[in-house]
């Protein structure tokens, strides 16, 4: 029929942007001292990703703070980031939450707007799942509420506590859906992704060590949204690049200096806020997270602007972000 052809044409312009998308930033929202958004700063955001070479948007994922949002703010956000993304670069949109109600209507407003190239899911975190029955079911509903749009899931297993076989979910994901394409794997165990990769399905590695490995096992398939994309997205990709022309030293001296780096900007173990901070570095603002999160302390801030003067085989690290970001 008329409208299920159109749904198909929509699906597949929608989904190629995904697949071909290769660096993704899980985006932070900014804030002022305040806690509120600060959408004037985004469009900058924005343009300045894409100059680094940034082919995509997570909208309201770990970084964006998505699940500590109601869905009004989350809505309004997400529009603010495909407005100032024009068309240029894939838009995803995390929608996922406790409440399967709040989700579901999430998943539909978003479904209806245009620029929202994908909708990534994800399970509810506190309660742990040692089964997947139950959770599957909550997925499949999401997805039937995204509509036409591509669905992805956020495998996240540190902070959703899940202990089940995550291939064995997205297979049957796969199989109980018409609209679900891949998932965001934010996990460093090297097995789980290479079985992953045997479903056919758009594979975005989160951890930013898993870079060298992801190219290797990949080649040029292997795509990131990763923290780190936001501000020193050159070296994943000549991690990337070094592994296709065949340079494994080069690509694993590359790898050891992001790893170094991330070493050195996570302060006592405070990820967001310290990758917030690294933002504010650059000039772009990240003000206040929201409740409960927190900012660093001065004291902090002092330690990562020390650590970014520590050096590596090619410079200090503070070169390095700076010759990545101009």
């Amino acid at each position: 029929s008329g409208i299920n052809a159109e749904y198909e044409q929509i699906m597949a312009s929608s989904r190629e942007k995904i697949i071909s998308a290769r660096y993704v930033a899980p985006v932070f929202t900014p804030r002022d001292e305040d806690r509120n958004v600060n959408y004037g700063i985004i469009p900058k955001y924005v343009n300045f990703l894409i100059h680094n070479k940034v082919q995509g948007l997570l909208v309201g994922g770990s970084a964006g703070q998505g699940i500590l949002q109601s869905n009004k703010e989350r809505v309004k956000v997400a529009k603010s980031f495909i407005q100032a993304a024009a068309g240029r670069i894939a838009v995803i949109v995390h929608a996922g939450g406790i409440n399967y109600e709040d989700t579901t209507a999430l998943c539909k407003e978003l479904s209806t707007l245009e620029g929202v190239d994908g909708i990534m899911l994800s399970s509810p975190m506190f309660y742990p799942y040692f089964t997947c029955n139950g959770l599957l079911e909550y997925l499949v509903g999401a997805a039937e509420a995204c509509g036409d749009k591509p669905v992805l899931y956020y495998h996240f297993p540190f902070l959703t506590r899940l202990t089940y076989n995550v291939v064995d979910l997205m297979r049957d994901m796969k199989q109980r859906t018409r609209n679900f394409i891949g998932l965001k794997y934010t996990a460093n165990d090297e097995s789980v992704y290479k079985d992953l990769v045997t479903l056919d399905l758009k594979i975005f590695l989160g951890f930013p060590n898993m870079t060298l490995v992801g190219a290797q096992t990949q080649g040029e398939a292997v795509s990131l949204i990763t923290g780190p994309t936001n501000f020193i997205n050159g070296l994943m990709v000549k991690i990337v690049e070094q592994v296709l022309s065949g340079h494994g030293d080069i690509a694993k001296a590359a790898q050891d200096d992001l790893n170094t780096f991330m070493g050195a900007v996570i302060i006592d173990q405070e990820l967001m806020s310290s990758l917030s901070q690294v933002m504010n570095h650059i000039g772009i603002p990240m003000g206040a997270p929201v409740l409960p999160l927190s900012a660093l302390s001065e004291a902090q801030k002092q330690k990562l602007n020390e650590n970014l003067d520590k050096h590596t085989e090619t410079g200090t690290l503070r070169s390095l972000l700076d010759n990545m970001v101009n």
